[in-house]
């Protein structure tokens, strides 16, 4: 799924930096949820992770870092882990995750897009994700599932939420898309996979682009290149169904990527073959690209015909895609 479409809100980087503690000795900092229960966080410059304890409304058996990711300003770029519940939702995995800083209320908020049909015991039903610091009225312990639900439902809602909540709701400021997809395609190329997924997120975030099928395909190429398959396949059937015909050739070409990794070498071929039905041409000068193509011919004969018919062909200059396949779009 696409991330949330939240707006930057205009606070100075220096502001923000004393009130979020990252210089100084208070550079370990526990924020809670109502749901979510508490969260140790540690920034390294831009750069944060997030460590939940034991227990929790997910059940977790042992602490572990759940979140990860940079700030761009006062605006959180990474990936959460989160557990799911629904007959067929994956127990527990990773998601894109876009947060907006409030410097007034030390909160940082946004919404998880979970599966389609799941819901997480860490989130209310809307999905929003609201971390408050302690001193703004957080309780720093840990929260089961029936106190969170039994807290949501004793609780009065708030009418319009606070700062950093409305914040995350509203769109995000424009971006440069190509600019974007080309820094995300750099990254890719660098072998960067969490760098490359924060620029695709900035694309998908936009109201107009969030089907945008390059986007959809880097972000599911920065999944395979982190040995997650499930959440590659994901984003990469998303593009296959919504993009024009370079782009659907660009997912096939990964998905064959994705399957041959898996072993799954029939419905590699077929991918392989969809591909180069659609058009897919490999483009010069990839690394990435054409690493994968040699551990295709590794596989002895199995795939000797679709390479040859791919190497026999040249994309056209100045009509390179704008997905993970080119490092110049």
């Amino acid at each position: 799924m696409s991330p949330p479409t939240p707006t930057l809100a205009l606070a100075a980087v220096a502001c923000l930096a004393s009130g979020f503690a990252w210089a100084g000795p208070q550079l370990n900092t526990t924020y809670q949820g109502d749901a979510f229960g508490p969260i140790e966080l540690r920034s390294d410059g831009e750069h944060l992770v997030g460590t939940a304890p034991a227990g929790g409304p997910c059940q977790r058996p042992v602490a572990e870092q759940i979140l990860t990711g940079d700030f761009q300003g006062n605006v959180f770029l990474g990936e959460i882990t989160l557990c799911q519940t629904g007959d067929t939702c994956t127990p527990s995995r990773s998601f894109p995750l876009m947060l907006v800083y409030n410097v007034e209320e030390r909160a940082l908020a946004g919404v998880v897009r979970l599966e389609g049909g799941c819901e997480s015991p860490a989130l209310p039903k809307s999905g929003m994700l609201v971390l408050r610091a302690p001193d703004q009225g957080a309780a720093l312990t840990p929260v089961t599932a029936q106190a969170a639900e039994q807290r949501q439902a004793q609780a009065p809602s708030a009418p319009s939420g606070g700062a950093a909540q409305v914040a995350a709701q509203r769109r995000l400021e424009p971006v440069d898309v190509a600019a974007t997809l080309r820094q995300g395609q750099a990254q890719l190329l660098a072998q960067n996979p969490i760098a490359a997924s924060q620029q695709f997120q900035l694309v998908l975030a936009q109201e107009r682009e969030k089907n945008n099928a390059w986007a959809l395909t880097g972000m599911g190429v920065s999944h395979f290149l982190r040995h997650q398959q499930q959440e590659a396949l994901k984003y990469l059937e998303q593009a296959r169904s919504v993009g024009p015909g370079p782009a659907r050739a660009e997912a096939w070409f990964w998905m064959a990527c994705v399957k041959r990794a898996a072993q799954e070498s029939r419905v590699a071929q077929e991918a392989l073959r969809r591909a180069l039905a659609e058009g897919w041409s490999p483009p010069e000068g990839n690394a990435l690209v054409e690493r994968e193509l040699q551990q295709f011919a590794r596989e002895g004969a199995l795939y000797e015909q679709q390479l040859k018919q791919a190497r026999g062909r040249k994309r056209v200059q100045g009509r390179e895609s704008q997905g993970a396949g080119s490092a110049s779009p």
